[in-house]
């Protein structure tokens, strides 16, 4: 419980305020209670404006609006904004005692990379005795346990109230997944960010961004907010990585497989087994280049990269000892919903991978026919409704040209007809060597019962995800439960 005049500290606003108490904030007036603070938000199907009197009926105390009707209601405070979600993550934070100060925030970012990087560092500093969780779309990973968040990123009053929960628990290290959308709608703007990872920037989410150079100062937004005693994680391979430098005060160090970077790869071995490579790094101490092995599980140069970027961060921000961080690595098993590996009854292979970018497709695609180039590819995929329809036909093409065999079935069409989805991603094809399967579990029965002796299939788009969106409702679905039970 906090006084309003507490939890506007640092906000600007038009209208009187005062010391009331305010127990509970929120922007769901459905959530309201008693001595609640109502902000009301423009949704992307909804606007909190229409629902403020509602708010107000359950409980509400005071109203936070970007647009307030001062004539109908005079009872309680009504405070005007000019964006009411760039003040509720100040009053987020104000409220929820800003915690993330008191926790070491670890934030990744970019195109592809974010969960498998994310549930790296964890897995690391979890080996080495650091009491830790992640946040992301795997969920909120906590003491043991996960919670689904059914955002990447969630919002700013979820988000704080979880730093708070964190460091009343204990925990003192937060890896978390960080969205262009959360830093474009401001989830992040309050958030005490100690080390901050670029992963990479590839063609995404346009639908909502509009176009790559938007979508770019969504993700700097980041590494702008960083101060000069904050530490900046860049990809030197990609092409984005000195306009970041160029833009952020923090200290910065580089990953990646150019023999610039403060810490590189070189001697790249691959199976469907695992990876090893050997990483090259300046010792901190002596200041000499230094070189160990590294063996792990994961696979790709995809994730080679995403372990690079962890063991920066561990290294540089966090001073575990190289031979600690490699050791941790080794034990990592999988990533879940990322290049996880099955076998069939005849032996062949099936991978499941959260792909859903022509960047991403191109990767995982390319990675298998380099490890095994007799194989014969099948690849599963569709592509999501009311999402950015321009990748569409680039992953079709992508995929045409590494695949024997393609089959086209639905991911979450949401309100949008599956079969104008289909066509966009035809569009992109040159031959006419695919079938349409709508339902996504027959689809993946059909593939995986077809396969012969020196088949692999690829099961793409969407991972550990355990639903699929049709309209507005949810409807469960797992492709991994579906081929767990086609191949015991």
């Amino acid at each position: 419980m906090k006084t309003l005049n507490s939890i506007l500290k640092g906000v600007d606003f038009i209208g009187k305020s005062d010391d009331r108490f305010i127990e509970n904030i929120s922007y769901d007036s459905r959530r309201i209670k008693t001595n609640s603070l109502f902000i009301a938000i423009s949704g992307f199907k909804t606007d909190g404006h229409n629902y403020i009197e509602d708010a107000i009926e359950s409980g509400a105390t005071a109203i936070l609006a970007e647009n307030i009707n001062q004539s109908q209601i005079n009872s309680i405070p009504l405070l005007k904004v000019n964006n009411s979600r760039k003040a509720m993550s100040k009053i987020a934070a104000n409220f929820f005692n800003n915690s993330s100060k008191k926790i070491k925030i670890t934030g990744v970012t970019g195109t592809n990379g974010k969960t498998t990087t994310t549930q790296i560092i964890n897995h690391i500093l979890e080996n080495n005795s650091k009491k830790t969780c992640a946040l992301g779309t795997l969920g909120f990973q906590f003491q043991n346990g996960v919670k689904n968040i059914g955002f990447t990123t969630p919002e700013s009053i979820e988000l704080q109230q979880i730093f708070q929960t964190v460091n009343n628990a204990g925990i003192s290290h937060l890896n978390m997944e960080v969205s262009s959308h959360a830093l474009s709608l401001n989830r992040v703007a309050n958030v005490d960010i100690d080390i901050a990872v670029f992963t990479n920037l590839t063609k995404e989410h346009l639908d909502f961004h509009g176009n790559i150079d938007n979508y770019f100062n969504a993700k700097l937004k980041l590494f702008q907010n960083l101060d000069s005693n904050k530490l900046a994680i860049i990809n030197h391979d990609d092409p984005y990585c000195f306009k970041i430098i160029n833009e952020t005060k923090a200290k910065v160090k580089t990953y990646g497989f150019n023999k610039e970077s403060n810490l590189y790869a070189s001697n790249i071995n691959m199976s469907y087994d695992g990876s090893e490579f050997l990483v090259n790094y300046q010792d901190n101490k002596s200041n000499r280049k230094k070189i160990e092995k590294v063996k792990t599980n994961l696979i790709g140069e995809f994730n080679i990269q995403n372990i690079l970027a962890a063991i920066t961060v561990c290294k540089y921000g966090f001073n575990i000892p190289i031979k600690n961080i490699i050791k941790s690595i080794k034990s990592i098993k999988n990533i879940p919903g990322r290049f996880e590996s099955y076998k069939s009854k005849n032996k062949t292979t099936i991978i499941v991978d959260y792909a859903h970018t022509p960047d991403a497709f191109n990767k995982i695609l390319n990675l298998v026919k380099k490890i095994d180039s007799s194989k014969k590819i099948t690849t599963l995929f569709g592509c999501g409704g009311e999402r950015d329809k321009t990748k569409r036909p680039l992953m079709a093409n992508i995929c045409e040209k590494y695949s024997d065999k393609i089959i086209l079935t639905d991911d979450n069409p949401r309100s949008e007809s599956s079969e104008i989805i289909f066509q966009d991603i035809i569009s992109g094809f040159k031959k006419s060597s695919y079938e349409i399967i709508e339902d996504r579990k027959k689809a993946i029965k059909k593939a995986v019962n077809t396969l012969s002796e020196n088949d692999i299939l690829l099961v793409l788009g969407k991972g550990i995800e355990n639903y699929q969106i049709f309209n507005e409702k949810k409807i469960y679905h797992n492709d991994i439960d579906i081929i767990k039970e086609l191949i015991k």
